[in-house]
Order: structure tokens, then sequence, then C-alpha cells
């Protein structure tokens, strides 16, 4: 199996397009890893329980536990609310077997209906640039995690997603890639013609206030470099 598609959520009803884009891919050697609190009740994925408690939010935990559980070695991050073309994982697949030292992520504005055709947009994302081409190096904070690639390996270099930012929200991402940038081992890629298609969904109640780019994440970030600290969160 080459690919671990990785679907962390609290929104039962955000899976329902995930499922039927995935079975309109033409890439078929992937499995579909859930992890929430909630039974999602979906014959075609595997269900990673989510029963962390305390904290802020659970995003990186179970994100650890999502890793821990892939069998792929690619890994397919795939959010919920969001529909995708049927060539995405045929595309994603392809930059890894051609290189698998890239982190590649595709585009994509949100509507308020994407399936059977697209409704109204209501946000377009700042990444989509035609002056570049189709696929070129980015900046690591453009790989977004939403609909994206990377190789496995990538996370395990780096010990996996820092369980300390469950105490605030986000910045979970940001802390991923330039971990792994850090490492000059991997690049970061756009691919414009791997396009999702999100519905819109509302964030937990608190998420500005508690929002981690309010400086705790400098701060962590601060600490792990100034210690030396490389975590180990998918070794335990």
């Amino acid at each position: 199996m080459l690919i671990s598609i990785i679907t962390p959520t609290i929104r039962k009803e955000g899976l329902d397009i995930v499922k039927l884009a995935l079975k309109r891919q033409t890439f078929k050697d992937f499995e579909w890893l859930i992890g929430s609190p909630f039974d999602p009740e979906i014959n075609e994925a595997r269900w990673i329980v989510d029963d962390f408690k305390g904290l802020t939010w659970t995003f990186n935990r179970i994100s650890n536990k999502l890793l821990k559980s892939a069998k792929g070695d690619l890994i397919v991050s795939w959010q919920d609310y969001t529909f995708a073309d049927a060539d995405a994982l045929e595309k994603f697949a392809r930059h890894y077997l051609i290189n698998n030292k890239i982190l590649v992520s595709g585009v994509g504005n949100k509507y308020k209906k994407v399936y059977p055709e697209l409704g109204e947009q209501i946000w377009q994302d700042p990444r989509i640039n035609n002056n570049y081409g189709t696929f070129y190096e980015c900046y690591p904070v453009d790989w977004e995690a939403n609909f994206a690639m990377a190789p496995k390996q990538s996370f395990y270099d780096i010990g996996g997603y820092d369980e300390y930012l469950d105490n605030y929200f986000s910045m979970d991402n940001v802390s991923v890639v330039e971990r792994i940038d850090d490492l000059k081992k991997y690049k970061f890629y756009l691919d414009q013609t791997i396009k999702s298609y999100s519905l819109m969904h509302n964030r937990p109640e608190g998420w500005d206030e508690k929002h981690a780019m309010h400086g705790a994440y400098q701060s962590r970030k601060n600490y792990l470099k100034k210690n030396n600290v490389i975590l180990n969160n998918l070794n335990n």
C-alpha cells in the first residue's frame, strides 16, 4: 500500500464529501484513516479513536496517532469538508514516486456547494498564482495540511506533531513544516493542477482568543531551538 490518507476531525457531517471524492479517485492503492472522538460509521475507512482529554484541542495528539497507525509510505493529509478532482491521489503518488524528498500541497477555494457542481465561491486561496507555472517550489508555510502530501518518513524525522501545541489552537502545520525545513533534507512544492474544493464550516469556540499565533507558538519555537529539543512523539 502506497498512500495513507489521514483525516483528523471533530465534525462527522464533514466526512461525506471526502468519502464521495475518494470513491471517484483513479488511484486505488490507499487506505483512509479517520481520527475522531466518535465512530464515523464509514466502512471504507479505519477508525482511529481520539480518546484524548484535557487541553484546548487534540489535533496534534490525534495526528500523531494517525501517523503511527498509517501503513503507507506516503501520507496524504485530507481534512473534512474537502472535495477534490478524481486524479488528485494519482498526481500525489506520481510526485512521490519521482522524488520521495518533497512535500506537495494542492490548492483550493471554498464554496457554498462543491458537488455535483460548484456553487458560489466564498473564499479565494491566496496561494493560487499563475505567474510561476503549475508546479514549483514554495515556502514551507505554503504547504497546507488541508490537502497535501508528505513522505511519512519526514514526520518521523522530526518526531511528529508537537503535542504541546494542543494547549492552543492552530500553528500545528507551521510547526511541522518549519521543523522539517530545518533538516535541509526536504523541499516544498505547490502543484496548482491538484485542486480541492472545500465547504465552509465553523471553527471551535474561542478560536481567536486561544490561537497560538498570539505569542505562544513563537515562544515554543524559541524554547525548542534554544534547548536543541528533538521531539519523539512517533516512537513511543
